[in-house]
């Protein structure tokens, strides 16, 4: 009867085990994951041909250097002691150098700085306790003559190996049994110096045959020199090291407890433009130390301490640096291409800055300039750039590249709390490539490079020309439902409160289509999943509180016919909601620390995120995919043909997760990848944001950036994201309504400087209605309050800009502080006067806080 007891006893245990892990396997199963593996681009395959062929050259060249790659254009010329090389293009007889030709005689820069400047990389990486270090290539590499160089078909590759090569005491075998030793150094040595090896090599305790060596001993800097003496002496060879390093359990190659890196860097001449490119995949690094960033050709086309000019910077819609502006204070110029990564566990944030959107960076010096895009890796890359007067001379700006992803990690040890820098295991193992192109006389301007850039994507099918259409866009953000915080006899609950339904915004759609505005494009903001931050969209229902199906179809149907459109807004990557469609131990990214990726808001106070206003969970990209498809399913049936993507086009993160790394360059084909698959069923899509990558899958952008971060050392921010992308998509900056700054004259003028339409966000409640929400920093938008004035702002506006809906913007000038002029390709132009003076602009005059259209329109 106990023997019964006791089995039934251990059944029932097992069932119920049994029965929780299955249930834990459930709720932790997840989303299904993509094989991120089948979205990294595939290496171009490089084809050395052996030693370095050098070309014969008919011209006077470049003084010092071997011309080793040419085209109709340029011709690429490489100096084999130094390893910098230059450019030269043959339209213009100019030559551009990867590092200054002159720095030697640089009076600031120090003998250190002199070697930076003489460098075409700069490594920095942690070793095992997570110190950061700094290798320019020129003094831990080229100094030394650890290089070799190869020609590539039309160009060159040079590998460099970075650190100290020389084994020091590693060049000594760790452990060697005494035959070995015996055989091989003692009986080759006088009686005095055999002693003296055969005393620094003690038996084993446990394998008296075998000697270990002894370290604390042979470190010394005179026992060290004379131990590598006495093996060099004996004839002691790299082979035999080998056989002893394998017979003693140790790694053949004992140099891994010093740094050192070994990295190829290529040139091609391609036509018109120098590409550059690192392939990562065959990089390799010391055992103990990580790569953590590559910076590529620092001082490529620096410009000196008289030249007079700019760089380009991608800083919001585009800021410029003059060339020696004098500010020597100001920190240098820094920004990540398409933002910080989210995938982080700072918890603040620096300045608040406007997002660098395009992968490009350029400079004009005098009639001449040159152009970069970051090809591949951009979505690891960051640009950044500095003024001469502080370190050295030289004006300059590069691109430097992230490898890995970064956290800090805190360690607790007691009472004290050590903070330390932690990388990620894996190496990114993409390509870096940027491609450098080549601008003289008028098209060396920031107006010429944005022609140049545009012409690339165009070509690349990345840009469409618009048709015609009957005037601007009026973009409306409409808000729908929102989620507020409400009690029931004492108990908090989260309620789903209506600030807009779809009857509502069909009623000031149609106050707005009797002003005789009939392109409204209306992006209705929370219609489903409770609200703005709504569940994860794998069930798509509107929100009873703004209305049924049949009303949102009926709202869309109203738009169409009057000449608009209806985009229903969805967000993918922020995830607010913990329910049974997403499992964050499964379906969220992860910090380098391996923790799930749980954010907050920003407090704008303090910078820093703050529990108070929620949390949110940050998808894992490589689940996007899984979500994008259930969304896609659940959405066609609402047959809207039309849909607004709040994330896709603007955030762009990592995931960490240590058995399924995605780096953020991964990530980007991945988000890619879903915006050609969402354009495609519904052709009419909108973009927040809209970084350089979404744009081919745009049809509308909102929330473009209008404005720079005013950082510092930049002098002016002028519309480069606007003239690549004027006449190709429709398009408008924040809402009017929701700035910091509403002075609707002012906004009307920079309108007409970008070639933006107006863009409102609207609400058929009182704005008071969000008071004690996440929402209650949209206090301005009950759309009474700005019904006259947003109709007067564009009916002025579409005056001058429907006539250059389709029109390319070919040039921007700033004529004088606060007065700039736009020109359209059909020779139409803008002056625009910000000031309180009228001014004369070429005969034009130009009233105080007013425009003047001429050219092709007068």
């Amino acid at each position: 009867m106990k023997k019964r007891k006791w089995l039934y006893t251990v059944l029932a245990c097992t069932v119920i085990t049994c029965m929780a892990a299955g249930f834990l396997i459930y709720v932790n199963r997840g989303a299904p994951a993509v094989d991120v593996a089948a979205y990294r681009i595939a290496a171009a395959e490089s084809t050395p041909v052996g030693e370095l062929t050098l070309l014969n050259d008919s011209t006077d060249g470049v003084a010092g250097m071997d011309l080793v790659a040419e085209t109709a254009a340029l011709a690429l010329y490489y100096h084999p002691e130094t390893t910098e090389v230059a450019v030269r293009d043959k339209r213009s007889d100019t030559v551009w150098y990867s590092n200054p030709s002159d720095r030697m005689e640089d009076g600031i820069a120090s003998p250190f700085e002199k070697e930076v400047l003489s460098s075409q990389l700069t490594l920095t990486f942690r070793d095992a306790i997570g110190t950061l270090e700094t290798y320019p290539n020129y003094t831990w590499s080229v100094m030394n003559g650890n290089y070799t160089a190869e020609s590539l078909d039309n160009g060159i590759r040079v590998t460099y190996t970075l650190g100290d090569v020389s084994l020091g005491i590693d060049a000594l075998p760790k452990y060697i049994s005494q035959d070995r030793l015996q055989e091989k150094v003692i009986s080759k040595l006088d009686e005095s110096l055999a002693r003296y090896v055969q005393a620094r090599y003690y038996p084993m305790k446990d394998n008296p045959a075998m000697l270990e060596r002894l370290d604390d001993q042979i470190k010394k800097e005179l026992v060290l020199k004379k131990m590598l003496g006495a093996f060099e002496q004996a004839g002691y060879t790299a082979e035999d090291l080998a056989v002893d390093n394998e017979a003693g359990g140790e790694a053949a190659a004992s140099a891994s407890s010093k740094p050192q890196f070994k990295i190829p860097l290529e040139y091609r001449l391609e036509e018109d433009s120098l590409v550059v490119t690192i392939p990562l995949d065959q990089v390799t690094e010391s055992e103990s130390h990580r790569l953590r960033s590559v910076e590529l050709l620092r001082y490529f086309g620096a410009a000196g301490s008289k030249d007079q000019g700019y760089m380009l910077v991608p800083d919001g819609s585009g800021s410029l640096i003059k060339l020696n502006n004098g500010k020597v204070k100001e920190e240098q110029y820094v920004q990540r291409i398409y933002g910080t990564d989210p995938n982080n566990n700072s918890g603040s944030r620096g300045q608040v800055a406007e997002q660098a959107r395009m992968p490009v960076f350029g400079m004009k010096n005098g009639d001449r300039g040159w152009f970069a895009v970051i090809e591949e890796g951009d979505a690891i890359a960051s640009v950044s750039a500095d003024i001469g007067g502080k370190q050295n001379s030289y004006n300059h700006v590069f691109s430097s590249f992230a490898v890995r992803g970064e956290d800090m990690l805190e360690l607790y040890t007691g009472s004290t709390v050590q903070e330390i820098q932690l990388l990620n295991d894996k190496l990114y193992s993409g390509n870096l490539a940027v491609r450098y192109s080549f601008l003289s006389g008028d098209e060396a301007s920031y107006s010429g490079m944005a022609r140049l850039y545009q012409q690339t994507l165009v070509e690349d099918n990345q840009l469409t020309p618009l048709e015609e259409d009957e005037g601007i866009p009026f973009y409306l953000d409409m808000l729908g439902s929102v989620d507020k915080r409400r009690s029931f006899l004492g108990v908090p609950y989260d309620a789903v409160v209506s600030m807009t339904t779809f009857e509502q915004a069909g009623e000031i759609a149609a106050l707005l289509h009797g002003e005789g505005i009939a392109n409204l494009r209306m992006r209705y903001l929370g219609w489903f999943g409770q609200g703005v931050h709504h569940k994860t969209p794998v069930k798509v229902k509107a929100d009873r509180v703004v209305g049924s199906t049949s009303e949102l179809k009926a709202l869309s149907q109203q738009l169409k016919d009057a000449g608009g459109g209806l985009y229903p807004d969805v967000a993918f990557q922020h995830v607010y909601h913990d329910d049974g469609a997403f499992t964050p131990s499964s379906d969220a990214s992860r910090f380098v620390t391996r923790e799930t990726a749980a954010l907050h808001p920003y407090d704008r106070n303090t910078n820093r995120m703050d529990s108070y206003y929620g949390t949110y969970n940050l998808m894992s990209p490589a689940k996007l995919p899984y979500y994008v498809d259930r969304f896609a399913g659940q959405y066609e049936r609402f047959g809207i043909g039309a849909v607004s993507l709040r994330d896709l086009g603007d955030v762009l993160s990592s995931d960490y997760r240590v058995q399924r790394v995605v780096f953020r360059e991964t990530a980007k084909l991945i988000v890619t990848d879903q915006l050609q698959k969402l354009h495609e069923a519904y052709p009419d899509t909108m973009v927040s944001g809209a970084n350089a990558y979404s744009w081919a899958y745009a049809s509308h952008v909102i929330d473009a950036p209008t404005s720079s971060s005013g950082f510092g050392l930049t002098d002016e921010k002028v519309p480069f994201y606007q003239m690549v992308i004027h006449g190709y998509l429709d398009y408008a900056g924040t809402a009017v309504n929701n700035l910091n700054e509403q002075n609707l004259r002012k906004q009307l003028l920079q309108s007409l400087e970008f070639g933006s339409a107006p863009h409102f966000l609207w609400s058929y409640e009182q704005s008071s209605k969000l008071k004690y929400t996440r929402f209650d920093d949209m206090y301005s938008i009950h759309y009474k309050d700005w019904f006259e004035e947003a109709v007067s702002l564009y009916k002025e506006l579409n005056e001058v800009l429907a006539p250059l809906r389709t029109q390319r913007m070919v040039e921007h000038k700033r004529h004088a502080d606060g007065v700039v002029e736009v020109r359209y390709e059909d020779g139409a132009s803008i002056l625009i006067n910000y000031t309180d003076q009228a001014v004369d602009v070429n005969g034009v005059l130009v009233e105080p806080q007013n425009y003047a259209v001429g050219g092709g329109r007068a």
